[in-house]
């Protein structure tokens, strides 16, 4: 059976990303204990993925931009079905949309050991942590958005502007 993707995303519930958060950065615990307990709160499977990639790199993003002139691109990548990379623009998944947000008020109001925990699991902050480790410096550095493996290109296709959908 293929799965089609062709609803608009809707935002998901602040209680919902706080609760993911929770449970992300929760110490000592499995990566199969934060899929099943996402995947609780979530009640979607694809939602969970989403909660469970996206969340550890908006809050790694955070702690970069807070290290040095970094430069941020707006777009990500996910692969389509027929295995075509494809950039995306951050802007089409809502969980970055009011993760960022939470995740800004986080590290400037009350940034806990659980956040910590959560943006360490970032690929973008990892990569960061071996360029600082080598002796580089991020001052002037241009990330790459995240490539999702889990997710398909497809879950975004209805968020996109008609000519991008003609594209693909």
């Amino acid at each position: 059976m293929t799965r089609t993707f062709s609803q608009k995303m809707t935002p998901v519930k602040p209680e919902m990303i706080e609760s993911a958060i929770e449970i992300i950065g929760a110490e000592d615990i499995s990566d199969e204990e934060i899929e099943s307990q996402v995947l609780n709160i979530a009640g979607d499977e694809m939602l969970a993925r989403r909660l469970i990639d996206w969340l550890p790199e908006i809050f790694g993003s955070v702690v970069v931009a807070h290290l040095g002139d970094v430069n941020f691109v707006d777009t990500f990548s996910a692969k389509t079905a027929s295995g075509k990379w494809k950039d995306i623009p951050m802007k089409a998944e809502p969980i970055f949309v009011q993760g960022i947000k939470i995740a800004q008020d986080a590290y400037h109001s009350n940034w806990t050991e659980n956040h910590k925990r959560l943006s360490l699991r970032s690929a973008v902050l990892n990569s960061v942590n071996n360029l600082l480790n080598e002796g580089g410096s991020v001052d002037g550095a241009t990330t790459s958005g995240p490539a999702l493996i889990g997710i398909p290109a497809e879950v975004y296709r209805s968020e996109l502007p008609l000519f991008r959908r003609l594209l693909w």
